[in-house]
């Protein structure tokens, strides 16, 4: 390898290069805006979803509704339009009759779809089903036990969270997990292996 000499100005104008280069990328990295429309990964389970989230229940639905099935459809797509791939619903909301609808025309593999399951239905794979049915797809990307109030509730829904497992098995849904609404509900769920 041959070596030649350098300057002290070449020295000084390359050295003051590669740490101006050096500064700006640590710079740009420190600085790098998350967003809305940012893919995150969710959990462990490998699946990914956009950083923010449509929620299709406030006030159970019934504000979404209010929009009419039209505008529910537009505020969907304009939603997937700015990047939002993510969206949640409950069989319970005034709106999960329309979720089929209201994403037919968008790329369902860049979709993920939440839903929850309310109470202790009698059928449990056929209540999940429905969600697939509704929705006109073969799967549920995230399926939730809905509304998780009691401590010992991982007793209470076994029955429910064995279909679940199930309804996976079939690959029906991608994941499974649950909506707390209590502190003790949310204590027992980080106990439990459960969960996706």
């Amino acid at each position: 390898m041959k070596y030649r000499a350098v300057s002290r100005r070449e020295f000084i104008g390359q050295t003051t290069a590669l740490i101006g280069g050096a500064w700006l990328g640590t710079a740009n990295a420190a600085t790098a805006r998350r967003t809305h429309a940012d893919q995150v990964v969710l959990g462990a389970t490998g699946l990914q979803c956009s950083r923010l989230g449509l929620g299709t229940g406030s006030n159970s639905g019934n504000i979404q509704k209010a929009l009419g099935k039209e505008g529910f459809t537009r505020l969907v797509h304009y939603a997937f339009d700015h990047g939002i791939t993510y969206f949640d619903c409950a069989q319970s909301y005034a709106t999960f009759e329309w979720i089929g609808a209201a994403i037919r025309g968008l790329p369902r593999e860049k979709l993920f779809l939440q839903s929850k399951v309310m109470g202790q239905p009698e059928k449990v794979l056929e209540a999940i089903d429905q969600h697939r049915k509704t929705f006109d797809t073969d799967y549920v990307d995230s399926l939730l036990v809905h509304c998780m109030i009691k401590a010992n509730w991982t007793d209470q829904f076994r029955r429910i969270m064995d279909g679940f497992r199930e309804a996976q098995e079939k690959k029906w849904i991608r994941a499974r997990g649950v909506s707390c609404h209590s502190l003790p509900a949310l204590t027992r769920s980080v106990e439990s292996d459960w969960f996706d």
